[in-house]
């Protein structure tokens, strides 16, 4: 029971911290999900290394005995989770669609690299690649590309010569790759369909129905819950909360990004408004992970550009 407690008291402690961590790094946290949807190329694997991200600097800051520019610690634990990743599996980058939170990217070679992502993933190494993306988009200086990524200024200056005559050989008129919208999709079985009649009607009790006794609801950004009860306590019950403050509910079964997944919306008059966007996986029958994005506010924002509708969670942006 004292351990128990003891756990209890250090969780404590360390959701402080990590308030207090994420409040320190929020000034570069859009262009750090900029810079890691880059890298992957999916707005999904960007937000999980993202996440990696921040929960690998946070873990790391009690080892770091020295002052750190904030920004290239970010990048720098971001770019080594990607290129240990990429060692692991090939990595199929997307195709980039444009994030309008982060700065205009007008400059020609800026504009170059950005229009050949695939293209240099494919014929550069992962550092001659995270060089090229540092510098050329990101506006890193050599040196500060050099050791965000652990390497020589040299080494980045190879890197970016070999890259421009990558972008150089490309010739006019290389087939564009399509984008990937949103798909309706048929609902799988009845579990799913009974899922969105709990959405549309407000109802966590036929949610509940349908949660494994061990189910793992995870909020991203927020917390993680453990087994059927506790969601049901915690954020079932906020759910229910903010889902009664709204106006009528439209859940729609779709693949986004080649992911299926629910999207609550609120309609408003004539207008519909991304709420949530739920990521469910199924097993004999019941949920047994549950994922929520409405804190994830660079995902959701793309998502609603992508869906040509409204944002409705504007409310949830630099909670912690």
């Amino acid at each position: 029971m004292e351990n128990k407690k003891r756990l209890t008291e250090i969780g404590e402690d360390l959701r402080k911290a990590e308030s207090n961590y994420k409040k320190s790094i929020e000034p570069y946290r859009s262009v750090l999900w900029s810079y890691c949807y880059r890298l992957t190329g999916s707005p999904w694997d960007a937000e999980d290394l993202v996440q990696e991200t921040l929960l690998k600097s946070l873990s790391l800051l009690s080892k770091v005995f020295q002052e750190m520019n904030i920004k290239a610690y970010l990048f720098r634990i971001a770019t080594n989770i990607w290129i240990d990743q990429h060692r692991r599996r090939k990595a199929e980058i997307l195709d980039v669609y444009p994030i309008e939170m982060v700065q205009d990217f007008s400059g020609s070679i800026q504009f170059q690299t950005l229009e050949n992502m695939e293209f240099l993933l494919k014929h550069l190494t992962p550092k001659q690649f995270a060089s090229m993306l540092l510098t050329d988009v990101f506006l890193f200086k050599a040196d500060e590309a050099a050791d965000i990524i652990g390497t020589t200024r040299g080494a980045v200056y190879a890197s970016l010569e070999r890259g421009r005559l990558a972008l150089k050989s490309i010739q006019m008129g290389k087939a564009q790759h399509k984008k990937e919208h949103a798909v309706n999709l048929e609902p799988l079985n009845i579990v799913i369909e009974r899922l969105l009649e709990g959405f549309r009607n407000k109802d966590p009790e036929v949610i509940a129905s349908l949660l494994h006794e061990h189910v793992k609801t995870e909020i991203i950004h927020a917390g993680i819950e453990y087994g059927k009860e506790e969601t049901k306590k915690n954020s079932l019950r906020d759910w229910e909360e903010s889902a009664q403050r709204q106006g009528e509910t439209v859940a729609l079964y779709k693949s986004l990004w080649g992911r299926p997944v629910i999207l609550e919306m609120e309609r408003r008059e004539e207008d519909i408004y991304l709420t949530n966007i739920h990521c469910v996986e199924l097993e004999e029958g019941y949920v047994m992970n549950w994922r929520f994005y409405c804190f994830s506010w660079e995902l959701m924002n793309l998502a609603a550009h992508e869906l040509k509708i409204g944002l409705n969670a504007k409310c949830f942006q630099n909670q912690f």
